[in-house]
């Protein structure tokens, strides 16, 4: 047999960036940029049986920051899809001097409302300070 091919297999390991995969395989996708904070996202989501899964790819997102992606209901009603570090280097810096701070950060989640039930998501910091909001 072919076993020691492995050619799908080492294909498979060069994406060290799940959120990434799930990003780029999940259609629908919706993009904002906060004109004051210059915060660029975009959310992929897609209906699940328990809910919406979720991905978002963030950029021109300044160090050091913890956030959050929220999902708000039309009810008002308010989730935390995932959180993450924003590191001081930054992400998705179109100046950054580093490839590493130009990269935009993939993060993945998921939430327990509908898809239909949406209103908009937003990105906060854990201080509170809004960073950008898509309509739904």
């Amino acid at each position: 047999g072919d076993s020691g091919s492995g050619g799908s297999g080492t294909n498979r390991t060069l994406s060290a960036d799940p959120a990434k995969d799930v990003f780029d395989q999940i259609p629908d996708k919706l993009t904002a940029t906060d004109p004051d904070t210059k915060v660029s996202v975009t959310v992929a989501f897609q209906e699940k049986d328990w809910g919406t899964g979720l991905a978002a790819q963030i950029s021109n997102v300044k160090g050091f920051e913890r956030c959050s992606l929220i999902v708000v209901g039309k009810n008002g009603e308010r989730e935390t899809a995932t959180s993450w570090t924003v590191p001081e280097w930054g992400y998705g810096l179109p100046d950054a001097k580093t490839d590493k701070a130009k990269q935009p950060l993939h993060v993945q989640g998921g939430a327990s409302m509908d898809i239909n039930k949406i209103d908009h998501f937003e990105i906060v910091t854990f201080e509170g300070e809004k960073l950008v909001e898509v309509d739904a």
